[in-house]
């Protein structure tokens, strides 16, 4: 018969901590809001209003596979990626090379949700673009909410 129920949850949430590193337990930076319970990466946010975000050629450098020309990001309030937007190619040059990649860049405008992150560096699926100078139609498939936007970038 359990007669603290409290006692208990805090003794396993102890015990816990002891376990194997693919599925740790951070109580004491949990508590004191430095981490996630499960992560130590990630920390819940308090408000839920997701932010979809974009970005262009200033976001982030060229790499070997081009030059990035577009990119987006769904986050969290804490400018945490929160999933990674789907991206499709409706339509490009003939000969172009595009690729994606997922990583970090300076998010500059929003598709829709919280602004909160505009200006910081966040996580998403980044474009990059190799061929002559024309135009894109991208498609952004949002993950949370099911958001779809279509854009049309201008290569320089």
């Amino acid at each position: 018969m359990i007669r603290n129920p409290i006692a208990v949850a805090i003794a396993l949430l102890v015990l816990g901590s002891a376990a194997a590193d693919a599925q740790r337990l951070y109580p004491r930076e949990w508590f004191w809001g430095r981490s996630g319970l499960f992560a130590p990466d990630y920390i819940t946010p308090t408000l839920d209003e997701p932010g979809y975000l974009t970005g262009d050629s200033r976001s982030a450098r060229s790499t070997r596979a081009g030059k990035l020309v577009f990119a987006a990001a769904s986050v969290d309030d804490y400018c945490q990626q929160d999933g990674s937007p789907r991206i499709t190619v409706l339509d490009a040059p003939r000969g172009a090379r595009i690729s994606t990649d997922i990583g970090s860049f300076v998010a500059v405008r929003n598709d829709g949700g919280s602004k909160r992150c505009i200006g910081r560096t966040v996580r998403g699926t980044r474009v990059y673009y190799q061929g002559r100078k024309d135009r894109i139609v991208l498609r952004v498939a949002y993950p949370t909410k099911g958001l779809t936007y279509d854009h049309v970038i201008t290569t320089r």
